[in-house]
């Protein structure tokens, strides 16, 4: 049986509607926890060290979503102002959030930033349905 690359894509993306459509997240395809914790976090870099942010805050997604209790971790950079980041997360609990901040890669983020953002601020909130 020969399968086009139209059909392909077709069977994916129908298999990708129904667990959005199921309440659970397409990447990891579980539902979210009713005690997770989501976070933004959001970075200003000085106009003269976008580059040097940018590779400092991508230095974390990688051993950041092997973390336990990481269930989204996603850096995005602005389009009408690239010196600003924002980090979108998903944590399955308080604890778990509370580690990440206490991790090697975490620790060494300041170091890396020192001198190069103007600010920087982090919001949590609590998934209600």
């Amino acid at each position: 049986m020969e399968i086009n690359r139209r059909t392909l894509l077709a069977s994916g993306a129908a298999l990708a509607g129904l667990s959005v459509l199921r309440g659970e997240t397409a990447a990891e395809g579980a539902e979210v926890p009713k005690d997770a914790v989501i976070a933004t976090a959001f970075m200003k870099a000085k106009p003269d060290q976008v580059e040097a942010v940018k590779e400092a805050l991508l230095s974390l997604v990688k051993p950041t979503r092997k973390e336990p209790g990481c269930l989204c971790y996603n850096l995005h950079q602005s389009k009408s102002d690239p010196t600003q980041f924002m980090f979108y997360e998903q944590w399955a609990s308080k604890e778990a959030i509370a580690a990440h901040g206490k991790t090697p890669h975490m620790k060494a983020l300041g170091g890396k930033l020192k001198d190069k953002t103007d600010k920087g601020w982090v919001v949590l909130y609590e998934l209600l349905e």
